[in-house]
């Protein structure tokens, strides 16, 4: 049986960061500076995505 979890943190990260970077260029149509709120979100997004691995991590 293949372990379907093996690579679910690196695949919880990608989503983070292309969640977050999308997040960032929408705020951008706010007025805030476009590679700031890139990256900003994009720390965000990984942030998060850390926070789900621990999150996941405890369950088992």
């Amino acid at each position: 049986m293949v372990d379907e979890h093996r690579d679910a943190p690196r695949q919880i990260l990608l989503r983070g960061v292309i969640i977050g970077g999308a997040l960032g260029m929408i705020a951008r149509w706010f007025g805030y500076e476009p590679t700031k709120a890139f990256f900003l979100a994009v720390i965000c997004g990984l942030l998060a995505a850390g926070t789900r691995i621990l999150i996941l991590r405890r369950k088992k």
